[in-house]
């Protein structure tokens, strides 16, 4: 199976790389850069036709005045948005192009702003609560062509895992890595803990019974082995009848032990058995003569040339394990798992308390994450941003908010006339 490679993700490198929605925005911007400076230009032609045509008196003189006024606005405004984003008319004037000035800045300014504001525990968890992304996620889960996407993405992913662990890196690995640690580490402690713990467990009980249940099986299908040891131990002057009644006694007699201790879970040869394996674990704790030739009889294994070969092959074998079960579409396990999902989907949708209490570990577990690496999270942006070209960074944050920005113009003009027109009505209503 091969896995579908991602689309990359547009970059800041020109025009040429512009999604069709940044295509949109440019020319929202353009439209209403058009409409602000048309209003710049309306208000100018209006000025100089009064101051041409008109002695700017009565009803002029109000006209006069507020395009005047308009003009100002209109240029004062333009000079405030265009400073943001470069120098106006290309002029080196202090304080303007402040976003390719500042971009660091900015971007470290708002990094330590999301991370304060945004990326703390009590904000994410209580986001991802009201979310709902258990449900949600059942909902989605439920549909059986997205369970079969989710299962083709973890196959995808497994196949890439294993086309890329060839047979040389595990000899490699097991060669070099594993068997040189393992022969350097003492290993009977841990397997003193291990068979200390299976006692307490009595996770052997069941090994125990099995053992127990065969031996009693073969005893009774084959009574001829105890005829055979009592005729071959037993002097010959001694009488075939006696013989065979001494092989009948300790036939019954042995099948009844070993029944006993079948039957019989608290039976002192199970009793003796535990004990005998909790002093062997304290032996193999300790430097004991046992532990010391244990660890030399493992040792001596793991330095086996086959162990090496062992591994390749129990790779190789999980390899293709792994690749006819989940990998191959028509795998068992994978329409299994496909299965499990799917009840797990109807589980989240069905099981309001499983779903919540979900959605609850998810939210502690990302509000804690974001309390712990909020900062290194918010950082992307400020090492982003400084990674950008001050030029392109400008122009493309202006292509994001310079539309809206262009409204500044707009009602700069505006309201810059009807200040106009109120100055000129006090002006004209002041006596003398």
């Amino acid at each position: 199976m091969s896995i579908e490679k991602a689309p990359s993700v547009p970059r800041f490198g020109g025009p040429s790389e512009l999604t069709p929605e940044d295509q949109e925005r440019g020319r929202g911007l353009r439209k209403m850069r058009t409409l602000a400076l048309s209003l710049l230009i309306l208000a100018t032609i209006i000025f100089l036709i009064t101051h041409i045509f008109t002695d700017n008196t009565g009803v002029w003189g109000f006209v006069s005045r507020a395009s005047e006024a308009a003009m100002i606005g209109a240029i004062a405004d333009w000079f405030a948005v265009t400073a943001l984003f470069r120098h106006p008319l290309g002029l080196p004037i202090p304080h303007t192009a402040i976003i390719p000035r500042k971009k660091d800045t900015l971007g470290a300014s708002l990094s330590a702003f999301v991370a304060a504001n945004f990326l703390h525990a009590e904000a994410v968890s209580t986001k991802i609560r009201s979310a709902q992304v258990s449900h949600r996620a059942g909902e989605w889960l439920s549909r059986s062509a997205n369970r079969d996407l989710v299962v083709d993405r973890a196959a995808g992913g497994l196949e890439y895992v294993l086309a890329r662990i060839d047979d040389e890196s595990v000899v490699a690995l097991t060669k070099n890595v594993i068997i040189p640690r393992l022969v350097a580490t003492r290993k009977t402690p841990v397997l003193a803990q291990l068979l200390r713990q299976i006692v307490l467990d009595g996770a052997h009980h069941k090994l125990v019974d099995l053992i127990v249940a065969e031996a009693y099986s073969w005893l009774s299908d084959n009574p001829q082995v105890i005829d055979e040891i009592v005729h071959n131990r037993a002097p010959s002057w001694v009488p075939d009848f006696v013989n065979e009644q001494l092989s009948n006694r300790l036939q019954r007699e042995v099948l009844g032990w070993v029944a006993d201790v079948r039957d019989n879970e608290y039976h002192k040869a199970r009793q003796a058995l535990d004990a005998w394996l909790v002093d062997l674990s304290d032996d193999l704790n300790g430097e004991t003569p046992l532990s010391e030739k244990a660890e030399v009889i493992i040792n001596d294994l793991l330095s086996q040339s086959g162990v090496v070969d062992s591994v390749l092959e129990i790779w190789s074998s999980l390899k293709q394990l792994l690749r006819q079960a989940i990998i191959d579409p028509n795998g068992e396990v994978r329409g299994r798992i496909s299965e499990l999902i799917g009840e797990f989907a109807q589980r989240l949708q069905a099981d309001s308390k499983f779903a919540a209490k979900i959605d609850d570990r998810i939210a502690t577990t990302a509000g804690d994450l974001a309390e712990s690496f909020g900062p290194e999270i918010a950082s992307v942006i400020s090492d982003t941003i400084e990674r950008w070209d001050a030029k392109e960074a400008a122009e493309r944050i202006e292509l994001y908010v310079g539309r809206d920005l262009q409204y500044i113009r707009i009602n700069g003009t505006v309201i810059g006339a009807l200040v106009g027109l109120l100055i000129h009505t006090i002006i004209v209503l002041l006596p003398g």
